[in-house]
């Protein structure tokens, strides 16, 4: 059986921050990261998803762009406990997360369950096109890692996200000009 941990790295996805004041993150991510543009979603935990094996009831707002080949998350909590309030609670905004997106969902969540890692939070979002879990890797002088499983639409709206975030760069009409004679 093929140890789904063993290439884990390989699926390295997305960075994440909880913020207060998710307009000035933005804001703040644009210009000295330099992540070209947004996109904004409000998500509902509820009945589907636990928190601490709890049924989660809090909400939150996101914003996804792109830092090259990265994409970087904001999370600015709007109500309930989770995982992001206590995070504010205990340490301020900062680096919460570093997310994989993983071609086995299910079997790397075992594995991390076998592995012993306390799991945080859990749940599925639209339906199912969306699995999450996160896990603390604190005790191993780590932080939080949230494995995420996409159907295939999820995959390719991320994939035409990160390719607008592209093409939205300074310099990117110049670097596709490049990119062209060269290819």
């Amino acid at each position: 059986m093929t140890n789904e941990l063993d290439a884990l790295a390989a699926h390295y996805f997305q960075t994440a921050w909880v913020v207060r004041d998710l307009d000035a993150a933005e804001e703040w991510f644009g210009r000295v990261m330099g992540v070209p543009a947004w996109a904004r979603f409000d998500v509902v935990l509820g009945e589907e998803s636990r928190y601490r094996g709890r049924p989660a009831d809090s909400a939150m707002r996101l914003s996804l762009g792109y830092a090259g080949e990265v994409q970087v998350e904001l999370i600015e909590s709007l109500r309930g406990p989770s995982i992001y309030t206590e995070f504010l609670d205990r340490k301020g905004p900062g680096l919460h997360h570093v997310a994989f997106a993983v071609p086995d969902f299910d079997a790397t969540v075992a594995r991390l369950r076998e592995q012993g890692l306390p799991e945080l939070s859990s749940g599925v979002l639209g339906g199912g096109s969306v699995k999450f879990a996160y896990f603390d890797c604190e005790e191993a002088g780590a932080s939080v890692i949230e494995i995420l499983g996409f159907d295939a639409a999820t995959t390719d709206a991320m994939a035409q996200m990160k390719a607008a975030a592209y093409a939205a760069r300074p310099g990117a009409a110049a670097a596709g000009a490049i990119a062209a004679r060269i290819g």
